[in-house]
């Protein structure tokens, strides 16, 4: 349709099914683009003009603005941001960015540490998309789970959180009103290809009604594109791989998979259907690009999916702001190792309440502190755009649930604004708690003495330590080789200390004498720890030693602000 281009790909129909979006270069060294072309008079015209690739685009719905005389369409692509590296996966990020359909007023709508991936937009307006997901710094494994976000990019929040399999990917609308669904390739295993098994939930209840599509031994599917009838265009090729990914028809209702073409010479995928579909809502938006700060709010904290075994009234004290930092790509030289610093904490009203000003378009997580300072949750990583006040009903909240009618304590006070600080920097092992393990703890930890050594021993015989070192005893820390725990993968559990959560470390339960796992922290309140001797000659350590290395593990139980950590 268009050979005077070097390549073109991903194509996305409008709504009229009457032109036809795609990314394309018009020769090998070119960057990769947005144009469109109108399919009944077969003229092309630029969309984008940027030296970095863009790829994936796909139409928006309307979009306005109060002092707007007319709403007006956009577009969303895919672009990489290769200056930056995510400390999540060790890759360029990328984000979804946003135009009009001149090209104007560019707008980057997704503000993660990691990358995001493709996605598609819902009956009422928003855009489901793929992002890589973790826990960190308690589960630094990634997920890639269903996010969905506004077509400014505000109010991003969990779709599919921790449903279905791990790797959840290229999602696709069947609309059908409250009744529509969303289809979406799944895999417990990242192919390079992304190829899996089709799942779907419906769209009026996605957390109550994930099914399995398929669940195919022979082959796995790609690229899911809906039907005017419901039915789904889906390529696939054998799960062994050896031939070309060929086009063919699923039925929803009997699951079967008819073929419809194969060139064995290429891979179909990515199949578009060119026909009329539904127009989606229109969105409205009250982003201030030039803002640097936006409002985050919570109703309750205590208003949350943990039902009786969740945190009593009044025991939250303090909210904790975390921003993810990505890695410069410095050539030849060593730079920080920090996934994320601290920007701030603010005190949690007695209800439950909170709202603050944040800094706009940086990667942000909370944390909630209890009493004892320690970390008892932690959010997912999010963004809020400037000049927006975003905010949630609670912490975890069940989402199809409507919260009371009150007015919350935050209310009646100025935010608070958080400014980052070097004095709330991330506390490390080499400058904060070596010197207080080198004071309290290595005379009772060295060979033959009580484990875990914190000092190498001079020899296999054990006779004694050998010098002291910080890299050593971080190592045993995090990480030793005299865990006792089954080792169900190769990413083990640490028994010492579990980044990110204090609570479950029990290097703090032994300087407390006391486990201090939650109710809801499951099987972790039943394990044994060893108390604090009762010996004279052992000192306890101070309540500020205490704090600071509690702060140290929720915050991540990093080795050296300034370099990255090695096994030694």
């Amino acid at each position: 349709m268009l050979p005077s281009f070097f390549a073109t790909a991903e194509a996305d129909v409008f709504f009229d099914g009457k032109k036809l979006l795609l990314a394309g270069k018009p020769d090998a060294e070119a960057p990769w683009n947005i144009y469109e072309l109108d399919l009944e008079t077969r003229t092309l015209r630029q969309i984008t003009h940027d030296t970095r690739d863009c790829r994936f685009p796909s139409y928006q719905s309307t979009q306005y603005i109060l002092d707007a005389p007319l709403p007006w369409f956009q577009i969303t692509f895919l672009r990489q941001l290769t200056e930056e590296e995510s400390p999540l996966t060790g890759t360029p990020v990328s984000a979804l960015f946003s135009c009009r359909m001149d090209g104007s007023h560019f707008r980057r709508l997704t503000v993660n540490h990691s990358p995001d991936l493709p996605g598609t937009l819902l009956p009422d307006g928003r855009i489901v998309f793929s992002s890589y997901r973790s826990s960190y710094p308690q589960n630094p494994q990634a997920r890639l789970d269903l996010l969905a976000v506004n077509t400014d990019g505000t109010d991003p929040a969990n779709f599919l959180p921790g449903i279905g399999a791990k790797y959840k990917l290229m999602p696709t609308v069947i609309p059908r009103g409250l009744l529509g669904k969303l289809v979406f390739i799944e895999n417990d295993e990242l192919t390079l290809d992304g190829a899996g098994q089709i799942a779907c939930v419906d769209l009026r209840r996605p957390l109550r009604t994930y099914q399995r599509l398929t669940d195919d031994p022979t082959w796995i599917y790609h690229s899911p594109c809906a039907l005017p009838d419901g039915r789904l265009l889906v390529s696939r090729r054998p799960r062994t791989g050896g031939t070309s990914f060929a086009l063919g028809i699923f039925d929803l209702e009997t699951r079967k998979w008819t073929p419809l073409f194969d060139d064995p010479r290429y891979h179909e995928i990515f199949a578009k259907a060119v026909a009329p579909r539904p127009l989606p809502d229109g969105r409205s938006s009250g982003v201030d690009d030039a803002a640097s700060r936006g409002t985050l709010y919570c109703l309750s904290v205590y208003d949350n999916d943990l039902g009786d075994q969740g945190f009593p009234n009044g025991s939250i004290k303090k909210l904790r702001v975390l921003q993810a930092v990505t890695v410069p790509k410095l050539s030849g030289q060593r730079h920080p190792s920090l996934p994320f610093r601290v920007l701030g904490e603010i005190p949690v009203y007695p209800d439950g309440s909170f709202q603050v000003e944040v800094p706009s378009n940086v990667p942000l997580a909370l944390q909630l502190i209890d009493e004892q300072g320690l970390n008892v949750r932690t959010s997912g990583w999010f963004w809020v755009k400037g000049g927006v006040h975003q905010g949630c009903i609670g912490c975890h909240e069940d989402p199809e649930r409507v919260p009371f009618n009150r007015m919350a304590d935050a209310l009646w006070e100025d935010r608070p604004r958080i400014e980052p600080s070097a004095s709330m920097n991330v506390p490390d092992f080499v400058h904060v708690i070596w010197p207080i393990v080198q004071r309290s703890c290595v005379h009772c930890h060295v060979p033959p003495r009580a484990k875990p050594w914190l000092v190498p021993s001079g020899d296999s015989g054990h006779p004694g330590p050998a010098s002291p070192s910080a890299a050593y005893s971080y190592a045993q820390l995090i990480g030793s080789a005299d865990d006792p725990s089954p080792r169900e993968n190769a990413y083990f559990e640490p028994i010492y200390v579990v980044p990110g959560a204090a609570r479950l470390s029990p290097l703090v339960w032994h300087v407390v004498s006391k486990n201090l796992a939650k109710p809801w922290d499951g099987e972790w309140t039943s394990r044994s720890y060893k108390p604090w001797p009762h010996d004279t000659s052992v000192q306890p350590l101070s309540q500020s030693d205490i704090q600071v290395i509690i702060e140290w593990i929720d915050t991540g139980a990093v080795y050296d602000r300034q370099y990255p950590f090695e096994m030694p």
